[in-house]
């Protein structure tokens, strides 16, 4: 995981920009829950039928950003539960596409990695999701003061602090449905910031996403009865 103490006269899109490499990884965990598995698969004695996993991690600076930007053509133009859903199954469209043979061989993974396996996976990995934010976040609250839009160093910071409470109720979920909820939460708002950061996004609509996806981790967290939250996003 990167680390940096930033000192005055660097910008927030400087402090996004250092840790692009660590936020593209963690997009893409958030889409693949799986991708970091070729370390457990090395260990186990499997990882040579898994090679072209080692891609995921070795992709040219080119490579990604032409992931991110077909990424962000994905996001809706407007924040809304349904509209999440939609994105999510272009996006994932846009992951087969670039890395069809890598795509693959994750899903073939599900059969070899016991439930048990991709559990423990997931959660170092989502873990280390969290230490990623954290940093940016410590970053960029050494900038606030001396930007000159800190309205969207403050947003920004705050879709990261949402983006570590979903993390860390992630990992308390023990349903697989409503934990991928949470990882479709986590990847829209990377995205957007990815977008604010490369000024293809507006920040008002972080905003929107701020407020439905924290409304919709309320209902979620409340004493609802089971399949309410989806009965609110469907009506």
């Amino acid at each position: 995981m990167s680390d940096m103490n930033v000192q005055g006269g660097y910008s927030y899109r400087e402090i996004l920009d250092f840790y692009f490499d660590d936020i593209f990884n963690a997009i893409l965990s958030f889409q693949k829950p799986l991708v970091s598995s070729y370390e457990f698969l090395r260990k186990k004695h499997m990882a040579y039928k898994y090679k072209k996993l080692i891609e995921l991690k070795n992709l040219s600076e080119s490579k990604k950003e032409n992931l991110i930007l077909d990424f962000l053509a994905c996001l809706p133009e407007r924040a809304s539960v349904m509209a999440y859903s939609e994105s999510y199954d272009r996006i994932i469209e846009v992951f087969s596409t670039h890395l069809g043979d890598a795509a693959e061989l994750l899903e073939e993974i599900n059969s070899v990695i016991t439930p048990q396996e991709q559990e423990k996976i997931i959660k170092i990995q989502m873990q280390k999701n969290e230490g990623i934010i954290t940093s940016v976040r410590k970053s960029l609250s050494e900038v606030i003061l001396e930007a000159e839009d800190p309205e969207k160093v403050i947003l920004i910071d705050q879709a990261l602090a949402l983006a570590e409470k979903l993390i860390e109720e992630s990992l308390k979920e023990k349903d697989e449905p409503r934990k991928l909820v949470y990882f479709l939460h986590l990847l829209i708002l990377l995205l957007r910031i990815e977008g604010i950061n490369r000024e293809l996004t507006d920040y008002e609509v972080l905003y929107e996403d701020i407020a439905i996806i924290s409304g919709e981790l309320k209902v979620r967290l409340s004493e609802f009865p089971e399949g309410a939250l989806e009965l609110i996003a469907t009506g």
